[in-house]
Order: structure tokens, then sequence, then C-alpha cells
């Protein structure tokens, strides 16, 4: 799997858990009003940005700094919830692939972003 293909079905994977824990939520009685709106807002914010991402290169060149600040603080929530399911050796070992490859590009983008943040520095 390509970071770009990773990079899409994890913000595919992370829309689908917010959505579903938007409806879990609302199917409570007492469901908190402030955490329907976080996931509300969150949801909405995916739905906004999501399709302009088209790999790796599209989140440096379509998306602001807020918005691509966002999308690497999903990414690293994501990972930070993981699942490696060990019952299968197969399934292990693709699991732990991916959980590798992801926190790799989550590095990049961190790196990247550390880096532009220095140029803007000296170049003011």
């Amino acid at each position: 799997m390509t970071d770009d293909e990773l990079l899409i079905e994890s913000l595919s994977i992370i829309q689908k858990q917010v959505k579903e824990e938007l409806e879990a939520e609302k199917g409570k009685k007492e469901a908190s009003k402030v955490i329907r709106e976080d996931y509300e807002e969150v949801l909405e914010l995916l739905s906004y940005i999501v399709p302009k991402i088209k790999g790796i290169d599209s989140l440096y060149e379509e998306l602001e700094e807020d918005e691509f600040a966002f999308i690497a603080e999903c990414l690293e929530n994501y990972q930070d919830n993981f699942v490696i399911d060990g019952r299968n050796p197969q399934k292990l070992k693709e699991d732990e692939a991916k959980y590798s490859q992801l926190s790799d590009l989550l590095f990049e983008l961190y790196d990247d972003e550390d880096s532009s943040d220095l140029e803007s520095d000296e170049e003011e």
C-alpha cells in the first residue's frame, strides 16, 4: 500500500468512526449535547476537507495551515487508537505493517511541518 492509499483509507476510516460515534451518542437518552456537537463539528470539517485530499502532496498544496493541522491531529488520534488484530498471524502482520507505515507518515508530516515553521521564522 502506498502512502497516498494509506492516507485516503485512514481518512475514510476516521470519517466512518466519527459517524458511528455520533450515531451512538444520538441513541442515548442522556447523551451529552457537547459531545454530539463536537462530533458534528469534526464530521463537518472532515466532509469539507477530505474531498480536497487526493494524496500526500495535496495535503501541502490544497490545504490551509489550520486544515493541515486538523488532518494531522485526526491521523494522530487514529494512530493512538489503531487496533492490531492478533487473532490471525496474517492479519497481525498486515496490521503491524500498516501501523508502522502510518507512524512513518505522521513522522514525515510533523517533520515537514516543523521544517516549514523554521523556514517561516528565518524569512521574518
